[in-house]
């Protein structure tokens, strides 16, 4: 019976395919690997920097693509700028803490703080030009998601 409790789904080609990519991305790039637990580390480490969050190929086919033009992305915009790849299971923690609506993303960090995020797969020269503009901005309180909030006016006073 414990046999049959532990079992959990194969994951398919694909996933572990992706599995390979990002390890690809911290052996042949150089780029770091962080979780959702060191992620605050990440954050805190002066200067800028930005982390990849991917999501499962299966789920978001995007999260491939991204993963393969990060490096290039990080050497075509990133003087100085520190690159971090998140992996599934922790990205969505971390989505959920910054409010994002989608994975995969960038989000883009500085001096400890929040700057932005660009969530989903862009054309390249529009890829470029936000992640310029994410170096120009300034630190900012990240979104999280809220609970909405409404006021139920009376039209007659009491």
């Amino acid at each position: 019976m414990t046999a049959a409790l532990a079992w959990k789904p194969p994951s398919s080609a694909m996933s572990k395919n992706f599995s390979g990519l990002l390890d690809k991305l911290v052996t042949k790039h150089g780029i770091s690997e962080i979780d959702h637990a060191g992620f605050q580390a990440f954050i805190n480490e002066a200067g800028n920097g930005v982390a990849l969050l991917t999501e499962e190929p299966d789920t978001a086919a995007e999260s491939w693509d991204m993963a393969v033009i990060f490096p290039e992305l990080l050497a075509a915009v990133g003087k100085n700028l520190r690159g971090a790849v998140v992996r599934p299971e922790s990205a969505r923690l971390l989505q959920t803490r910054f409010g994002l609506g989608r994975l995969p993303a960038l989000l883009f960090v500085r001096d400890g703080g929040y700057v932005g995020a660009i969530e989903g797969l862009r054309d390249w020269s529009e890829f470029a030009n936000e992640c310029a503009e994410m170096l120009q901005k300034p630190i900012s309180r990240a979104p999280s998601v809220g609970i909405a909030v409404s006021v139920i006016a009376s039209s007659t006073c009491h």
